[in-house]
């Protein structure tokens, strides 16, 4: 199609501006930069073309709607953290999930729970706050905590408070998600990992301020912080 050059240019052009943002966020901030980057430059395109707005206005039909709860099973909701996790690159699919938690596992088993226990987490947490089904079954409320558990696993040094740090960061990633949600939806774009940036910094300046909660020196894995 003739728009896929400028689709490319407009994707080259924004990665380099995130490159640049990078840099300057690397001497501004006094912890890791998580992807604020992504989200500013992401978020100045989106916003201006607001891909939702058009979602939004087409009228939902009676038929599609009952077609949707029929096919809704229990495999479905059972699915849904690898769904998840595939999110996170933006894929609607829970065999990609799958294989990316295996990735994850391979390098860190301990860091592949942090993942699919994050990611579960946030679509109960879904549930639980009465979201619409198909944004829990779509994986849209797992990708986020998903990313906060990684976060503490990764920095922390492994104990039973990183653990609770990290569903605790979970839960409150999907808690997050759910306010900014219809926020940004009704401005036609998506929040992306805004709520996995906000709670992961805060997480961060717990260091030291919770008894067990300590930042490993050179960041690894669970299985080798210390």
């Amino acid at each position: 199609p003739s728009f896929v050059p400028v689709g490319v240019a407009y994707t080259m052009l924004g990665a380099s501006a995130t490159s640049v943002l990078c840099a300057s966020l690397n001497k501004a901030l006094s912890q890791p930069q998580w992807t604020w980057s992504f989200n500013v430059v992401a978020l100045t395109s989106i916003l201006r073309m607001k891909p939702l707005e058009a979602v939004a206005e087409t009228p939902a039909t009676d038929v599609a709607a009952t077609s949707l709860s029929n096919s809704v099973g229990v495999m479905d909701f059972v699915a849904s953290p690898l769904v998840g996790i595939s999110q996170i690159f933006v894929v609607d699919s829970a065999l990609t999930g799958a294989g990316i938690i295996g990735s994850i596992g391979m390098y860190s088993p301990k860091l592949g729970v942090h993942a699919l226990g994050g990611s579960t987490l946030g679509c109960l947490v879904g549930l639980l706050f009465g979201a619409d089904t198909s944004d829990v079954i779509y994986g849209l409320w797992g990708y986020n905590s998903a990313l906060a558990s990684m976060a503490v696993g990764t920095f922390f040094v492994h104990s039973r408070e990183a653990i609770a740090l990290s569903a605790g960061s979970a839960a409150a990633s999907a808690a997050l998600f759910g306010a900014l949600q219809p926020v940004f939806g009704s401005l036609g774009a998506p929040c992306l990992t805004l709520p996995f940036c906000a709670v992961t910094s805060a997480c961060y300046l717990l260091d030291g301020q919770v008894p067990g909660l300590r930042l490993a020196k050179e960041p690894h894995s669970p299985e080798k912080n210390a």
